[in-house]
């Protein structure tokens, strides 16, 4: 069973992968374009290179994408006789060189998320540093699809339910925006390390493992985006007092997830501000002023609240970002997985709701389907549940079936 659910899960991988190398070249322009940028800047200079050159070599990386871009561009769009424009490149590599007006108060928001140009910096010897970043962003996803297969068999999904799981992990958003040169995928990822160690502690009761899974997440997500790993904190430690007020739930793997949980904010809030990264008053300030390009607003709190308020008005009914479709995935996967789990249940929505506090504290149109990611987390453990059988109670002599109690003590799902 476990060879053939490696196997099949390893397959499905592999497909996943292939299909992102055959496509590399159509994905010459991502999202949030600057952002790649900046994480293109600080990975070369982690290779060792001096500041002016890894400037340098990001703006030439960056502006190849550009001109690669306008290249497709021309071709799909089915333009005849029409030639990509050499000023492309050497207009986007002036500008990036001599004009760019990064402020550094923005630049300091990337120099919070060291973990992840890190990474690429090791693979860049390999591929270079443009190709390492969407290599990094790439393995994350992988192993996303692998801690799904993990989780969907902790709380007792079949073979097919984990296969199903990690399909759905690679179609859905989580998979296509997970492999952009962006955190978002890593982050994602290290969202379900965090659930595995979450569903030890509350669902399994195992302690070491589970709090040493937390942690390590926790840890890792503090160098790749802290921000994120503090709404994860906050979003596990409100789930954990839920699972308390529950009798079933009451034990001590669900304390110690509480602990740990506070314990995580704790450590990133104080780990962060001692690093002397930006806090969240200095984000929101960079949503407000094109990235400090004009004076800081004086209340942001307000601020916030009406761009939200715009936000919401509009967001939903747009063909992009259509609502319907996640709420719906999100209500038909909660409802799937509460009757299997109902503490699974609790955590899985505490994790995809982060996603939802992300876009909430960052309230940008043109960057709602990359911040919103996690919530595409309920859907992928959800759904491989819905259809979910129970099998036939055995039978002891004629006309005797053993009670559920006898099957489940504990309140758990009854095996499939």
């Amino acid at each position: 069973m476990t060879r053939r659910l490696a196997a099949g899960g390893l397959l499905i991988a592999v497909v996943f992968a292939v299909f992102h190398v055959l496509g590399y070249d159509s994905n010459t322009l991502p999202p949030a374009n600057n952002d790649v940028y900046r994480y293109a800047v600080q990975a070369h200079s982690a290779t060792g290179v001096g500041p002016d050159e890894a400037v340098r070599r990001a703006a030439a990386d960056w502006c190849r994408s550009r001109y690669g871009n306008d290249v497709v561009s021309r071709r799909v769009e089915g333009s005849v006789g029409a030639q990509p424009d050499p000023k492309v490149y050497t207009g986007c590599l002036d500008w990036l060189t001599r004009h760019d007006g990064t402020t550094e108060r923005y630049k300091e928001i990337f120099y919070a998320r060291p973990g992840y140009p890190f990474l690429a910096s090791l693979v860049a010897p390999l591929t270079g540093v443009w190709a390492a970043l969407w290599v990094v962003s790439l393995a994350f996803t992988l192993a996303g699809g692998a801690l799904v297969i993990v989780l969907i068999r902790l709380v007792g999904g079949g073979v097919g339910a984990a296969w199903t799981g990690e399909i759905l992990f690679f179609a859905l958003p989580t998979g296509g925006l997970g492999v952009q040169r962006l955190t978002d995928g890593p982050a994602v990822t290290i969202t379900l390390a965090a659930l595995v160690g979450a569903v030890l502690l509350a669902c399994r009761r195992s302690l070491l493992p589970g709090i040493a899974t937390l942690c390590a997440a926790l840890a890792l997500g503090f160098f790749v985006r802290y921000s994120s790993f503090t709404f994860l904190c906050a979003a596990l430690l409100a789930a954990s007092i839920v699972c308390l007020g529950r009798r079933g739930s009451r034990h001590a793997g669900t304390v110690a997830l509480a602990g740990t949980s506070l314990a995580g904010f704790v450590g990133i809030t104080v780990g962060a501000r001692l690093m002397g990264w930006p806090e969240a008053a200095s984000t929101m300030q960079d949503t407000f002023t094109d990235h400090f390009k004009q004076p800081d607003v004086a209340d942001p709190v307000a601020h916030l609240a009406r761009l939200n308020i715009a936000l919401w008005s509009y967001l939903p009914w747009q063909s992009e970002t259509a609502a319907f479709l996640p709420v719906a995935l999100c209500g038909l996967s909660f409802a799937a997985l509460w009757r299997v789990d109902v503490t699974f249940a609790v955590l899985a929505t505490a994790a995809a709701l982060t996603g939802l506090l992300t876009v909430i504290a960052h309230p940008v149109y043109g960057q709602y389907a990359r911040l919103v990611l996690p919530i595409w987390l309920l859907p992928v453990l959800g759904l491989p549940f819905l259809t979910r059988q129970k099998r036939p109670l055995p039978t002891h002599g004629p006309g005797r079936r053993t009670s559920p109690s006898s099957m489940s003590r504990s309140g758990g799902p009854l095996p499939s």
